[in-house]
């Protein structure tokens, strides 16, 4: 059976977007090439503390990983839940079949860069002992964050049942997205600083002392002890990697299972959203409000919608702490553009995230109920995330001071989101890209993989914005020579911005969905 499991890995993997795998592998080539160069490039006495620092981004790498991006090369234990197949053998089998594949070789060819730090350690005589040493430790290392991988893969699924675990999943997304927006912010000292770190290590910082006592720690202190003549340390070593690989393995065999059971944990009191919208009631009684309803109650009550909205939120709540460890109080107080820079990528695959429930539409086909479910859905989305944008903005300002920018700030949020949802809908109609059934999701990466969807939505909602985005530089960077006027013009041009791109995207979604809507519906199927 594993050997089928692992052929039917390599299958899915072969059907996957070709450009993917090839991103893949190079950027897996370069990691482990770039492990194998510190060993040889750090100085002598920084060597150990340069090795233990990359290796904790290799473990850092698997766990984050498969929850940042799709699960769709991934076998799910849900694909067997009607085979008479022995539970603990499908775990095991499941648990094998990730060694597969690209992330499983760039992995087994890191690790093996041990073998040459511990020829470049010992002295001829302990070098056979340590290089044997390096390679069981490899070995087991390896074991050990693929099973640690897979094992936080399958509870962060299970948390997403829970508002705890939507939230980590957010936390997580949300640190993806500001250190690739800010994260410059923070880096560049941290470059600047790297010769150092390789000719010095840690220093006085006694990070190394609990580095080296951690799994990925294990192998490189087993074989400074086999390198310095002391065999018993070095297996006591091996033994407790060996001791912590089988605890994650069995945990992560029994938790690659099918899942059964109620996919979310019960509710003990009524939404707090629902209490807000029919006590007393804000919407009108029209099918423009009824969806407008159902899309805010969807995005407080779905774990994947809500983990959008709250990946938003942190987005820009790590902006504004990459502006403040910076010392860029300008660049915090983005901090609520950047969650409305949000809107286009959380909504660039709607119906894909509601899956076959687009049915009731196709039952209730007219184009005025396309019409209400594309604007119901826009009006959705802005309520949702311009309230934390803006909130998020003016409690920047007040603790940054930087009052001077509110104009440009507040312009560039209302484009934001104009444009931003009006791409949303678009997207979600072009790009509707089939995931689990909300009654079916498992893990926070079940919504669909539309990765070319949201670089398009992203790109458009940037360039939807340009002409509010052009005024509001020029406000910032030449207000005091400007006339007073400008200030007020940008805020005009930034209203009629977002009123444009949320009208013309509405109507292109509602007439290409409206002629293609059987066909959208069998595309989700």
């Amino acid at each position: 059976m594993v050997g089928d499991l692992i052929r039917l890995k390599l299958t899915i993997q072969r059907h996957t977007l070709g450009w993917k795998r090839l991103l893949g592998l190079a950027a897996g080539v370069l990691a482990a090439a770039g492990t194998w160069a510190i060993v040889f490039l750090a100085e002598p006495a920084a060597r150990t503390d340069v090795l233990l620092l990359v290796l904790a981004f290799w473990v850092a790498g698997w766990l984050v990983g498969p929850i940042l991006t799709s699960g769709a090369a991934m076998l799910r234990p849900e694909y067997f839940a009607l085979l008479p197949l022995p539970r603990r053998g499908l775990g095991a089998g499941l648990l094998a079949s990730a060694f597969v594949g690209v992330g499983g070789a760039v992995t087994k060819l890191a690790a093996l860069a041990l073998i040459a730090y511990a020829l470049v350690t010992a002295s001829d005589a302990t070098a056979l002992a340590a290089a044997v040493t390096a390679l069981v430790g490899g070995l087991l290392l390896v074991v050990f964050v693929v099973a640690l991988s897979r094992t936080v893969y399958a509870l962060l699924g299970a948390a997403m049942r829970t508002h705890f675990g939507v939230e980590l999943a957010a936390v997580q997304y949300g640190l993806l997205l500001s250190s690739m927006v800010a994260g410059w912010a923070v880096v560049r000292p941290v470059l600047n600083s790297i010769p150092a770190f390789l000719r010095d290590g840690f220093g006085a910082v006694p990070a190394r002392a609990f580095l080296e006592w951690t799994p990925f720690g294990l192998p490189v202190r087993a074989i400074d002890a086999m390198a310095a003549g002391r065999p018993l340390p070095a297996l006591g070593s091996i033994a407790l990697l060996a001791a912590a690989a089988a605890v994650v393995t069995f945990t992560a065999i029994a938790l690659l299972t099918p899942q059964v059971g109620n996919r979310t944990v019960r509710r003990r009191r009524r939404p707090w959203g629902s209490r807000v919208l029919t006590r007393p009631r804000l919407l009108p009684a029209s099918p423009l409000g009824a969806v407008t309803g159902k899309e805010l109650r969807t995005w407080w009550r779905d774990p994947w919608r809500s983990l959008e909205v709250r990946s938003a939120v942190w987005f820009g709540v790590f902006v504004a702490v990459y502006g403040a460890i910076a010392g860029l109080p300008e660049l915090a107080g983005l901090a609520g553009v950047a969650v409305a820079m949000t809107v286009a990528l959380s909504g660039a695959n709607l119906y894909g995230q509601d899956g076959t429930a687009l049915w009731q539409l196709v039952v209730a086909e007219s184009r005025e109920a396309v019409r209400a479910d594309i604007r119901g859905r826009q009006i959705g989305i802005t309520v949702l995330f311009g309230l934390p944008a803006f909130a998020l903005s003016a409690a920047m300002m007040v603790v940054t001071g930087i009052f001077d920018y509110a104009v440009p700030i507040l312009a560039v949020l209302i484009a934001l989101l104009g444009v931003g949802c009006g791409t949303a809908v678009v997207m979600s109609v072009l790009g509707a890209t089939p995931g689990v059934d909300p009654h079916r999701r498992v893990n926070a990466t079940d919504a669909g993989e539309n990765t070319v969807g949201i670089f398009a939505a992203f790109q458009i909602q940037l360039w939807g914005t340009a002409p509010t985005s052009a005024m509001a530089a020029m406000l910032t960077f030449a207000g005091d020579s400007l006339p007073r006027w400008f200030g007020a013009a940008t805020l005009a041009v930034a209203f009629l911005n977002a009123v444009a791109g949320a009208w013309l995207g509405g109507a292109l979604a509602t007439r290409r969905l409206a002629t293609r809507l059987p066909e959208t519906f069998a595309k989700l199927r």
